[in-house]
């Protein structure tokens, strides 16, 4: 009899038609995994009252079952899409190509350090950039072929992160193309999946239904590989026999490369940092199940509302973050990740558009330099020009 062997474990999942009916077959994504403890099922003991002369113990009962646990990977473009959807609870909206005259007259462009200035009478606002937007401009004299993280926006004045060539040449002809975005909206779009985490020395699933995303974790670190984990939890799970495993057959995988910190921009607070040591942060949408009278499984997984907090740690180099601490000032932050390629490069980009720090941390004595700590905590952006009503904005420049 073979033995499986820790490592050759292919892990799939698929959008479930009725939350918690298992789903097979073809069109399903491979999750391409570091590992890590995968989805487990625990049931809670029910023990017996009896009281017995005799000094010994009534065998108990298995109760309500919790499928629960952690997938972890590196992070590429378009590889976790699908799961990112469904923990922000939104729908990806698709690139957005606008022109000088499309979706709202611009008129001509020029260019200065820090934007780009319209003539209209149409704004940047109602041509529907946003504030975290990432956008590329084609057809300027310069300035092309750029990823290009916006930072303000008026009617007449678009301002990125980048420094720009300054252009004072009017450009009658243009595209800025934004890249597919993921907000979170108003009316939340409930998904749940099949987890197929198939065991290939010995031809058997484990099969886990009515899984929802209940948390996305993304951690940043110098020499290291972007990292992101989803927290998932079920209604269920089972095992599949040989004849029906794997459950998911021929699963999408993606190939793109697998993205590091080295080659990010990390925008906190009013300008890019380059002395973060470290950060990570958590999307939680508080996501359980409920213990029912009659059955063994909860019938469904309920999320609640959202909540994002992190850490953030740097080199000292001012106290200017401990003053925003005190004062409760609050920060954007943006980081951008892009493939190694030539540009236009290949991203994905984090927006968090409020952050206010809850702590800040000096520890002394250590070798080096001095290392900063702060955790921070987040809320809705709120109705506000210029931005989404979002605590966390995603675009990449995946199809």
């Amino acid at each position: 009899m073979a033995n499986q062997t820790g490592k050759n474990i292919l892990v799939s999942y698929k959008v479930e038609v009725t939350t918690g009916v298992a789903v097979t077959g073809a069109s399903g994504i491979q999750f391409r995994t570091n590992g890590g403890g995968g989805l487990q099922m625990t049931r809670a003991t029910i023990n017996p009252n009896e009281v017995r002369a005799d000094g010994k113990t009534s065998m108990g009962r298995l109760g309500s079952k919790t499928v629960a646990g952690t997938l972890a990977g590196d992070l590429s473009l378009a590889t976790f899409d699908t799961l990112l959807e469904a923990g922000l609870r939104g729908t990806w909206a698709t690139a957005t190509a606008i022109t000088q005259a499309v979706p709202v007259t611009l008129g001509t462009v020029q260019a200065n350090a820090t934007s780009f200035i319209a003539t209209g009478p149409g704004s940047w606002v109602s041509a529907g950039l946003r504030v975290g937007d990432v956008f590329v401009a084609t057809g300027l004299s310069v300035n092309n072929s750029r990823n290009l993280r916006v930072t303000a926006l008026t009617t007449a004045t678009l301002s990125v992160a980048e420094t720009l060539v300054v252009n004072t040449t009017a450009n009658a002809a243009f595209t800025f193309t934004r890249g597919k975005k993921l907000v979170m909206p108003t009316t939340p779009v409930r998904r749940s999946f099949t987890f197929d985490e198939y065991h290939a020395d010995i031809d058997l699933s484990k099969v886990s239904v009515g899984c929802r995303v209940a948390s996305i974790k993304v951690t940043g670190q110098p020499d290291g590989m972007a990292m992101i984990e989803f927290g998932v939890v079920g209604m269920g799970q089972t095992t599949a026999n040989t004849a029906a495993s794997p459950t998911l057959t021929s699963p999408t995988v993606t190939t793109s490369t697998a993205m590091t910190w080295l080659d990010a921009s990390i925008k906190f607070g009013s300008g890019d940092r380059t002395n973060l040591t470290g950060f990570e942060f958590t999307f939680d949408n508080g996501a359980k199940g409920l213990p029912v009278i009659g059955s063994s499984t909860s019938p469904d997984v309920f999320e609640n509302n959202a909540s994002l907090s992190g850490t953030i740690s740097g080199t000292v180099q001012d106290l200017a973050d401990m003053d925003s601490f005190i004062a409760e000032t609050e920060y954007e932050f943006h980081a951008l990740l892009v493939e190694p390629e030539a540009e236009p490069k290949d991203y994905i980009s984090f927006f968090i558009p409020r952050i206010k720090l809850t702590s800040y941390t000096l520890p002394q004595g250590a070798d080096g330099a001095m290392i900063a700590s702060m955790a921070f905590m987040t809320g809705t952006k709120g109705v506000a020009t210029g931005y989404d009503d979002s605590m966390l904005t995603i675009v990449t420049s995946a199809p």
